[in-house]
This record gives C-alpha cells, structure tokens and sequence, in this order.
C-alpha cells in the first residue's frame, strides 16, 4: 500500500490576481464607441456592400451562404478600419490595424492613440472577433463559433488591461439576373 495523497483544497493554491489599470473602464468604453461609430458611419453612407460578380445562373448557394460571407465580412471590416487609419482627418485617433491569421484569437487588431491615467501609457489595444449574421437564414447567429472562455480568460490574466471584443455583423444577399446571360449577379 502506497502513501495516502493529501486532498488539495483551495487555500492551498497560489493565484495571479490581474490588477487593471485605473482608466480600464474608460479605456475599455472608447473602444466601444469607436467601433460603433466607425461601423455605423460606413453602414449610413452606403460603404457596407461587398459586390460579388459569378458565372452562376442560380446565383450564389444561400444555404451555405455563411461559410461565403463570414471571410468576406471580416475583410470588409478590416478594410473599414483600415480607411479610417488612412483617413488624414482620423477623429478616432486609430495609429495601427492589424488583420490577424486564421486560428488567431481575433480577426482584428486595433490600437488607438490615448493619453492614459498610467505613466508611459499612450495608447489602447483592442482585439476584434469579427462575427457575420446572415438576415436569410433563420437562427443565423444564434450560436456562433466564438473564442473560448478559456483563452480570453488566460489573455486577460496574462494583460489585466486586454480588451477583447466581438463585433457581429449582419449582412444579407441580393442578386439579380442579367438579362443577356442569364447569370446572377448582385443587385
């Protein structure tokens, strides 16, 4: 008969207790803001269509039309951001985006220039998990595909100040038939 193990109990650990800066929450909420306004200016001036010309005479495969949108959707935030960095008059103050590989934790790496409450802090890192929704598929959304607890949860206990965010993009197909070839293409 072997030793009897002492049961672990929690006292018995030692945790890492992350500190967020004083200015998290402040922080944290301009990002927000940001992002909403960047989107919803591209959405009311017209800038959110993505044109896609086929060869298919039944037009693109609705039922799949998630595994099509989702890529193209998260490219065209990332280009939205990325006028918005080139934009000489930038009001949000965006100095870097930054797409990220796939299998990457987010799709998108945003950092603003702030002045922060912390000495030699002067700016704010935000990572974007670019969602698509579809408006023609019913449930589209409901339970997508998003980064595990687990690794947001180490990344912020390795960052007290790491902002992580999930952007959700509704999009919808329209298409229509060109009348000399018979092939579908977008309205």
């Amino acid at each position: 008969m072997g030793k009897k193990r002492k049961k672990m109990e929690y006292k018995d650990f030692n945790f890492k207790i992350p500190q967020q800066s004083e200015d998290y929450d402040e922080c944290s909420g301009f990002v927000i803001k940001s992002i909403e306004t960047i989107v919803s200016d591209a959405i009311r001036s017209g800038n959110n269509k993505i044109m896609i010309n086929t060869n298919l005479k039944l037009g693109l495969p609705m039922e799949n039309i998630n595994k099509i949108a989702g890529p193209l959707v998260e490219a065209w935030a990332h280009e939205t951001f990325h006028d918005v960095l080139e934009d000489k008059a930038n009001k949000f103050r965006l100095i870097n985006v930054e797409a990220k590989p796939r299998l990457y934790m987010a799709d998108v790496i945003l950092q603003f220039e702030r002045q922060r409450a912390k000495v030699g802090q002067s700016g704010i890192t935000a990572e974007i998990d670019v969602k698509a929704t579809s408006e023609d598929i019913e449930d589209s959304g409901k339970s997508p595909n998003i980064t595990s607890y687990a690794r947001i949860r180490t990344a912020y206990v390795e960052d007290p100040d790491y902002i992580f965010l999930i952007l959700s993009l509704k999009h919808k197909v329209y298409s229509k038939k060109n009348a000399k070839t018979s092939v579908a293409s977008p309205k």
